[in-house]
């Protein structure tokens, strides 16, 4: 299988302090892999770093067998564009309804239409679970779990072979949490795509991840699948939520 994204002996300081230590790894094509960790572990900067956001580091990070850092900005942008990145508070534009938050590439960055975008909008949020009726909604109108639903299409919609979820149920109620892990599943196997998942929730990394990797303190400590961590583990993250029945 094909490796997608290939990360070698990634280390980042910032502010004079080293956040990631000789980090490896490598993301099959096609898979769902969650890099999970504890506050304060270094899994957010790893995520920033792959997609560009930190740009002074040592290592190699290749993706589409590209090095990210030998290339120019205009091929870097043609990487970014296959690639979608679900934000954990949404980020959606508080001036702009619903349809529009969705197409917002399209809107900006193409010659087609407001109705033709707003038609392709409609398609993706129905793939969602969301009704036509939302798409002339304002966010501040929609329910948590409904702002996760939207920023997921305003990401399919430009069809990413990449997508990464930063803390995806974080703020979410249990039942709204269980929907979107769901959800996350079912967009996986749909729409093919390779899936990053940077979060702290073992339940929801046991559910959607094929992979996990455990971060601590900047390196990499343990990875397998889920039921591997489960029987070897010693990590507290882990143990915690064997113990209350995971």
């Amino acid at each position: 299988m094909e490796n997608i994204i290939v990360v070698k002996n990634l280390s980042v300081k910032l502010g004079g302090r080293e956040i990631l230590k000789d980090i490896s790894f490598e993301i099959e094509k096609g898979s769902s892999v969650v890099i999970i960790g504890q506050s304060g572990s270094g899994k957010t900067v790893l995520i920033k770093t792959i997609l560009g956001i930190i740009k002074s580091y040592k290592g190699e990070i290749y993706i589409f067998g590209e090095n990210i850092n030998r290339i120019d900005e205009e091929k870097l942008k043609k990487i970014r564009e296959r690639i979608g990145m679900v934000f954990q508070n949404s980020a959606l534009f508080d001036s702009l309804n619903v349809w529009r938050n969705v197409g917002f590439y399209y809107l900006y960055h193409s010659e087609k239409s407001e109705e033709e975008i707003k038609i392709m909008a409609i398609e993706i949020l129905k793939k969602l679970g969301l009704d036509e009726s939302v798409a002339d909604m304002m966010p501040e109108e929609l329910s948590g779990g409904m702002k996760k639903r939207v920023s997921i299409a305003r990401c399919l919609i430009s069809q990413p072979e990449i997508l990464f979820y930063d803390e995806p149920t974080t703020g979410l109620d249990p039942i709204t949490s269980e929907n979107l892990t769901e959800l996350i599943k079912k967009i996986h196997k749909d729409f093919n795509t390779t899936d990053i998942t940077v979060t702290h929730d073992v339940k929801l990394a046991s559910k959607i991840g094929e992979r996990l990797i455990l971060i601590d303190n900047g390196r990499i400590v343990e990875s397998g699948t889920y039921e591997e961590l489960k029987k070897k583990s010693a990590h507290p993250l882990i143990r915690s939520y064997v113990e209350i029945g995971g």
